[in-house]
């Protein structure tokens, strides 16, 4: 049986420029960055001291129910407050369940044919610092939040994503690092074009940048793949640019709700554009390093397009990882200029991080929410801060300023520690 083309109908953004859809769309047109000095003082010692955290952020106001505000991750009411923007922009009404207390009904689908799909490379990271603190200092359980573990696992975000929807169809959540929330989007593509599905909210949701005590901070920080540019936070992550020194850490959630193409349609559903195709695979060559052969990357995005039918020929434009790193850009930039070949200088390339910064398993997604709204709007997000071309990561980027141009065929692509990799084709509708 024929596969059936999966739509993109809804877009929901909590991001560090922008807290709703259209706020984190304005920002990207305008190249703003989500880059600040880190008050905290727990980041004082480190070698980079800057970041992009959620700013304005009132999960009461935007979805996440009051009396389960203390009881949840800040990384989950990210992925809620999203969940519910995707949703209500999809056109769906939701209404209070009868049944259960704080659980929406998504009018007009099948709670069986709803499914959840959602990456997050670190998960409830704040909870988990906050009561192993409090653990350690006294090994008094009382001063331990009851639900901790609940709240700090991975997968807590696709839970209470599929209780607060009620979608009773496959709940999936991968953590793979920064390729989780594109591999997250990918498993849903392929949830519905499989018929296991009628609607998918997916995507990923990360709350790195903002916790307490700056542990994930100091992690990356150790490693030394952060910029250093603590003088000029607004201007340290710059994809592609030859004085780039590291990404710049962020955080958020993104959610696209994903529908079988008939299914849209019989609804009179808006449609921003479509999941053609989709691959993963791995580098198998170091958890933290990208293999700068690139080999494992060309393979990805070959597979990806094979599945859409389509060949590096059709592709028009690239939402590329982008992290600011010296290697992660020269390699994919060599790949690029290898799959494309004398078509190099044609096809678009952009980096929305060096607008939000990594928002690790959110990345991603943000990504796809960007892409996805240039698909329905005609202009492609730049990449700010390019300065200063650099000979061994040379693409064909927009940069600085909007370019008014539809992408017809484009790929997203995404890679995590440990090798992962992904890569999504959207397509015009």
């Amino acid at each position: 049986m024929e596969s059936e083309r999966v739509v993109i109908t809804g877009v929901g953004v909590v991001s560090p420029i922008g807290t709703d859809r259209e706020s984190f769309w304005q920002a990207c047109l305008a190249g703003r960055s989500g880059a600040v000095s880190l008050e905290n003082p727990a980041v004082a010692g480190l070698s980079s001291r800057i970041g992009s955290p959620i700013m304005g952020f009132e999960p009461k106001q935007q979805g996440v129910p009051a009396r389960q505000v203390s009881l949840l991750d800040r990384t989950t009411h990210f992925g809620l407050a999203a969940a519910h923007e995707a949703l209500t922009d999809a056109g769906f009404e939701l209404t209070p369940s009868a049944e259960r207390r704080d659980q929406l009904v998504v009018e007009g689908v099948d709670p069986w044919r709803l499914g959840s799909s959602l990456g997050s490379g670190i998960g409830g990271i704040t909870t988990l610092e906050q009561t192993h603190a409090n653990w350690i200092a006294e090994h008094n359980r009382t001063h331990v939040k009851r639900y901790a573990l609940p709240m700090l696992i991975p997968n807590a975000v696709a839970g209470q994503i599929a209780i607060r929807f009620g979608a009773r169809a496959e709940c999936k959540a991968l953590s793979t690092a920064c390729a989780a929330g594109t591999m997250a989007l990918g498993e849903a593509w392929r949830s519905l074009s499989r018929g296991e599905a009628d609607v998918m909210i997916a995507g990923g949701a990360e709350g790195v940048a903002g916790d307490h005590d700056g542990y994930c901070m100091m992690g990356f920080d150790r490693l030394k793949t952060m910029s250093v540019r603590n003088d000029d936070p607004t201007r340290a992550s710059r994809p592609f640019d030859k004085d780039r020194d590291g990404f710049v850490i962020g955080e958020g959630s993104a959610i696209l709700v994903l529908e079988r193409e008939s299914f849209a349609r019989a609804r009179g559903a808006r449609i921003y554009g479509a999941i053609s195709g989709y691959a993963s695979n791995c580098d198998a060559h170091s958890m933290m390093q990208i293999d700068d052969t690139g080999v494992a990357i060309r393979r990805l995005i070959e597979s990806a397009l094979a599945t859409a039918g389509m060949s590096v020929d059709d592709v028009d434009h690239v939402n590329a990882h982008g992290t600011s790193t010296l290697l992660n850009d020269r390699t994919e930039a060599k790949v690029f200029r290898e799959l494309f070949g004398a078509r190099a200088g044609e096809v678009t390339v952009t980096a929305v991080k060096s607008m939000t910064g990594h928002g690790i398993g959110a990345s991603g997604p943000m990504e796809s929410a960007a892409l996805s709204l240039s698909m329905q709007r005609g202009v492609i997000t730049p990449t700010i801060n390019y300065e200063t071309p650099d000979p061994d990561a040379e693409v064909n980027l927009v940069a600085n300023t909007p370019l008014e141009s539809r992408p017809q065929l484009a790929i997203k692509t995404s890679y995590g520690f440990g090798g992962h990799n992904a890569c999504l084709v959207f397509s015009a509708v």
